[in-house]
């Protein structure tokens, strides 16, 4: 059975981040763009990046653990400054500010501010050089190229084919990586694997529905490559996204998709509400939907398990 009802409320109570926290999340950003703006010499606009960009954040496994977002600042180009020195301004001008001093930390590619308890915001410096997006490695101390604009367009494209069901889909993909905790797999890499499942000419009716036949898509394209394929970045073909894979992790998701996908199917296609109910939470676990059981309880009908409280009929008038 398909309980679209019970996968809104799934989504809603245990995978989507809640409204507040992203409305948080923007003052903080917007907070930053201004601060920037008025202190960072070179600097030219904010963009948000990764699942934040794309609407696919979720929650933390664990309710007070932080979770992560991306924004890329544009910074005018100097071909005289070495790459790093990019990051060394950001950094430098955030650490000038009382408000910001003590939530920073550089790391390789970002100034990452913490926000204890709720979330850190990686802050990526980037430079456009002849038409291309450059984003700054400290480390080596070179420019990388990327694009996170193109890979927007991309997904947000593939969504409008799912009519919207493909963000929720990877939603769910995301929390059943976190919460099973039994393969690896960076989300843009899922993100993308999800995306390339779309098929044009199919008509994606709601998110049950999507969700079995994208992992459906997904599991014939892993049963086609016993061997690690190499998937790279739609928006940027010289990107591969495997490249933090091998092949043992890849038999390791490869076998556990193909076992999720089975008890997907299974649900889907059960008749019975309860038994659908319980495969769906061989998949997500106990926190999604209700039984019959549970249902009435909820209703204040059944006070325990094994006792039934009928309504009782009015007295004849």
């Amino acid at each position: 059975m398909k309980h679209a009802r019970f996968f809104d409320d799934f989504l809603r109570e245990e995978v989507n981040i809640n409204q507040t926290r992203i409305d948080r999340l923007t003052r903080s950003v917007e907070a930053i763009e201004q601060f920037l703006s008025n202190n960072l010499a070179g600097y030219q606009s904010i963009e948000r990046q990764g699942s934040y960009a794309l609407g696919t954040i979720i929650k933390p496994v664990k309710q007070n653990k932080e979770y992560d977002a991306d924004v890329l600042v544009f910074l005018d180009y100097d071909d005289m400054k070495e790459p790093k020195v990019y990051l060394e301004e950001v950094d430098k001008c955030f650490k000038s500010s009382e408000r910001y001093k003590e939530k920073v930390r550089r790391k390789t590619r970002c100034i990452s501010l913490e926000y204890a308890g709720d979330f850190h915001l990686d802050v990526v410096s980037c430079v456009m050089i002849n038409g291309q997006v450059y984003i700054c490695n400290y480390r080596t101390n070179e420019f990388e190229i990327t694009d996170g604009t193109g890979y927007r367009n991309w997904f947000n494209e593939q969504s409008r084919i799912t009519n919207g069901n493909l963000k929720r889909v990877t939603r769910l993909l995301k929390y059943l990586r976190d919460h099973k905790d039994n393969f690896t797999a960076p989300s843009i890499l899922l993100t993308t694997l999800i995306g390339n499942a779309v098929n044009n000419s199919i008509d994606y009716k709601d998110l049950p529905e999507s969700l079995k036949i994208l992992f459906n898509g997904i599991n014939n394209y892993l049963k086609g490559h016993p061997q690690m394929p190499e998937i790279s970045n739609p928006a940027l073909p010289s990107e591969t996204l495997t490249r933090h894979w091998d092949q043992i992790k890849y038999d390791n998701f490869r076998n556990l998709f193909n076992t999720y996908n089975d008890r997907i199917n299974d649900a889907y296609y059960s008749r019975d509400n309860d038994d659908s109910v319980e495969k769906w939470r061989k998949v997500f676990g106990e926190k999604f939907g209700k039984t019959r059981k549970e249902m009435y309880t909820s209703k204040g009908i059944v006070t325990s398990v094994a006792t039934t409280i009928k309504p009782r009929k009015p007295y004849a008038r």
